[in-house]
């Protein structure tokens, strides 16, 4: 991200955040704690695990992580205030302020088992993000990842309304993407869409796949990738 895109994406934080109950990304709360559950799922265990949230807003999974028993847990934002009062009001877990995009940044959080990357790839560069990202994976470790298709009609509206800023991938683009990354044990995704009937939980989910779909247009995309287990321990750094 740039440093005017990056500034860009703080004044419209400012803008939308005037209290509490509204997200960048979410509509509503049930949205949100869906998403986080479909996450979760792909993660798979997460007591005694090393977790990164990158994008963490407020701090909601972060604590979820925490709260799950993981051994650490990193919060990464752009958004000053709201890591300042993380740090605050929940102080067992690690807040930091920055961008993905910064490689020598990312580089100084360590390793981590678990990486969630939620609502975040369509405002940075996703490309040279998801890659950073995964150098920061640990042997055996997996990133998780939930971004809009940009296959999706309602998603291609909103690409539109903020001009370039705003940037998802499509499924084949993924795929291309992640058979580039090295170490790769396996990988998959499914869609989240919409319900007519929302009452009881937002999303309907799709099942998982492993080959990229061309007319694949869920809303929602959910990508778990899972790295190689190496013989050898890798250090932290």
């Amino acid at each position: 991200m740039t440093t005017s895109s990056s500034s860009s994406w703080v004044d419209y934080y400012h803008k939308i955040y005037a209290n509490e109950t509204t997200w960048l990304d979410y509509s509503n709360a049930h949205v949100q704690g869906q998403t986080f559950g479909i996450a979760l799922e792909a993660a798979g265990p997460v007591c005694g695990k090393r977790c990164l949230d990158v994008g963490c807003g407020r701090g909601q999974l972060s604590l979820v992580l925490a709260a799950l028993l993981a051994s650490e847990v990193v919060g990464v934002d752009i958004i000053e205030e709201s890591i300042s009062e993380c740090r605050v009001r929940y102080p067992h877990v690690r807040w930091e302020v920055g961008t993905p995009e910064d490689e020598e940044f990312c580089r100084s959080l360590g390793r981590f088992d678990l990486i969630f990357c939620i609502e975040l790839l369509q405002l940075v560069g996703w490309q040279q993000t998801l890659k950073t990202l995964w150098n920061r994976v640990s042997s055996g470790g997996r990133i998780v990842v939930v971004v809009p298709n940009k296959s999706n009609p309602i998603v291609q509206k909103t690409i539109d309304r903020f001009a370039g800023r705003y940037v998802a991938p499509t499924p084949t683009e993924l795929a291309s993407l992640v058979d580039s990354l090295p170490d790769v044990e396996c990988w998959a995704y499914r869609g989240m869409d919409f319900q007519q009937d929302q009452r009881i939980v937002p999303y309907v989910t799709s099942p998982w796949m492993t080959t990229a779909s061309t007319d694949f247009n869920s809303n929602r995309l959910v990508v778990a990738i899972q790295k190689q287990t190496s013989s050898i321990a890798p250090s932290k750094n």
